[in-house]
């Protein structure tokens, strides 16, 4: 069976291209490069007040090239209540944590200036 090399997604053998990379398809997938281990602290930078705005938030710190662990803040009610209305705190590595406070930091004033209103 054919693979493709970027997306690593098995197709059929009469199968050439992969339709999503419009890459050409090889009959072994390479290794995959060892992920490298980082040994340094999350920090929490932000609270959301839904899963939806933290999910976008954490959209915009990827594009920044910041990765990102969202948490529910309570997760034994997620059994109970619908995620729209359960707050969600973001952390990042401790090292961006400063550039990604940067980033959120219009969102933030934006979500406190709503909230006094």
């Amino acid at each position: 069976m054919p693979y493709c090399p970027e997306c690593r997604d098995e197709f059929q053998d009469w199968v050439k291209v992969c339709p999503d990379c419009k890459v050409a398809l090889v009959a072994e997938l390479p290794l995959q490069p060892k992920r490298e281990e980082i040994d340094e602290p999350l920090v929490h930078i932000a609270t959301a007040p839904n899963e939806s705005i933290a999910n976008m938030w954490a959209g915009i710190l990827e594009e920044h090239g910041i990765r990102c662990l969202l948490k529910s803040a309570d997760l034994r009610a997620a059994m109970y209540c619908f995620t729209y209305n359960m707050r969600c705190e973001i952390h990042v590595l401790a090292s961006e944590a400063e550039q990604a406070k940067e980033i959120l930091a219009p969102f933030l004033e934006d979500l406190t200036r709503e909230s006094k209103i």
